[in-house]
């Protein structure tokens, strides 16, 4: 929504905004001079001229300014509707969709078209969530929450994976595939995840690519772990999709995680298909830092790394375990999950994967767009698995002061307000 703001207001729009609380997204706004509200009041919307209010998915029906508005017969727009409408300025867009890992291959595959000379306008869901480039490339990020990436018509559309996740709105995986399938059909061209068994129906109306760890159109080979448990691996290439067959040494990626390689993977795919050089794309992924809040070091007590992880879903959780596993000896989770809805619905995933931590804490649920459900809770779920709950941030900073010097690494890990790090900073 921030970075929707700034695209608006640098093409001239008069914008202003609210949020619940102060954030680095807020501060930045006011900033650049947007005025920002905290707190959802009827009053924000009664005190201007509005033409239209932009909602995203997250906001209830019950909200004071939506109920303003409303009353007002003030316009109501979605987010996607403001997104697809901006999209139809480039000459060319890129959409990334997915269920894990698009936020880190659009910063990707920005990165590479940057290095390139592309002048991409980049379009993202993290933190320095805006690129302002040219006209010609606008890549973005494509949210399946509520099916709204069908709203965008992507010349290219590189998706990472497909998975059951968001069951608050979609009744199973098969209606997501569908939905999915749809995204697809409504691209010129599909990059998909060869490794991923819910991709491999997915088409685009022209052409259709695969990439993969170990198969697909482009696929790594000689993939070395490095010391410091980053990667370098070669690509091969698929000779009749690209003309010849051959293998391109060296990319280095100086992040954590196999799925980064994976992501990359389909990153490099795109520059392929839009003819960036392969010296530029190296170049890109050499200097490639990570996003915010993916398995990212914030800060430290004492001496010990806190470190920020986005996972909110099973298998995402599942992939930050192994990174921290190859990384540190012994660790300390604190996992806050993200919507009850979401906790019910993969109950016994989220029992299975979380089961395998020695050391973890439960704080408090994220509610975000929910009410409080009863066995749902992240409260439901620490006595299942007899772990530590904690109910609020500085019980939490206390318990993690004393325990730090007990463990190599804490990782904060879902998608709600713990995540942020903000509360560590008042130490």
């Amino acid at each position: 929504m921030s970075a929707l703001a700034k695209l608006l207001w640098h093409r001239g729009d008069m914008v202003m905004g609210s949020d619940a609380v102060e954030s680095d997204n807020t501060r930045e706004l006011q900033q650049m001079g947007i005025k920002i509200y905290l707190g959802h009041k009827s009053e924000n919307i009664q005190q201007q001229k509005i033409d239209r209010l932009v909602i995203n998915g997250a906001i209830a029906d019950d909200n004071p300014e939506l109920l303003q508005a409303r009353l007002s017969g003030i316009k109501i727009v979605y987010r996607e509707n403001i997104l697809a409408s901006l999209s139809r300025h480039y000459q060319q867009v890129i959409a990334i969709a997915g269920c894990h890992g698009k936020s880190s291959s659009t910063a990707m595959v920005g990165d590479i078209f940057q290095a390139a000379g592309r002048y991409p306008t980049v379009h993202n869901g993290v933190k320095n969530n805006l690129r302002i480039g040219g006209k010609k490339y606008f890549i973005t990020e494509a949210c399946e929450f509520r099916k709204s990436f069908l709203k965008l018509k992507p010349k290219i559309a590189l998706i990472t994976n497909v998975d059951a996740d968001h069951l608050d709105c979609y009744r199973g995986i098969d209606e997501i595939k569908k939905c999915f399938a749809k995204f697809a059909n409504k691209s010129d061209i599909v990059i998909k995840n060869a490794s991923d068994d819910n991709s491999l129906s997915l088409h685009g109306k022209q052409r259709t690519i695969t990439f993969g760890l170990n198969c697909g159109d482009v696929h790594a080979k000689h993939l070395r772990v490095l010391p410091d448990q980053t990667f370098e691996f070669d690509i091969i290439l698929n000779s009749q999709v690209f003309g010849t067959y051959y293998q391109i040494p060296r990319f280095r990626l100086p992040v954590h995680g196999l799925h980064n390689v994976i992501n990359a993977l389909g990153a490099i795919a795109c520059g392929l298909i839009c003819g960036v050089n392969l010296s530029a794309m190296q170049q890109a992924l050499a200097n490639y830092q990570g996003i915010a809040r993916r398995f990212q070091t914030f800060t430290k007590l004492g001496k010990t790394p806190v470190i920020l992880d986005y996972a909110h879903h099973p298998n995402e959780i599942k992939t930050t375990i192994q990174t921290a596993q190859a990384l540190y000896p012994k660790y300390l989770l604190v996992f806050q999950p993200h919507t009850y809805t979401r906790t019910l619905s993969l109950w016994d995933d989220f029992v299975s994967v979380l089961g395998q931590v020695k050391n973890l804490v439960l704080y408090k649920t994220y509610a975000a767009r929910g009410k409080v459900i009863v066995g749902g809770r992240a409260l439901d779920l620490s006595r299942r698995l007899k772990a530590k709950y904690v109910a609020n941030t500085q019980t939490l900073l206390q318990f993690l002061k004393d325990q730090s010097v007990n463990y190599d690494a804490i990782i904060l890990c879902g998608a709600g307000d713990v995540v942020s790090g903000d509360f560590l900073l008042t130490r």
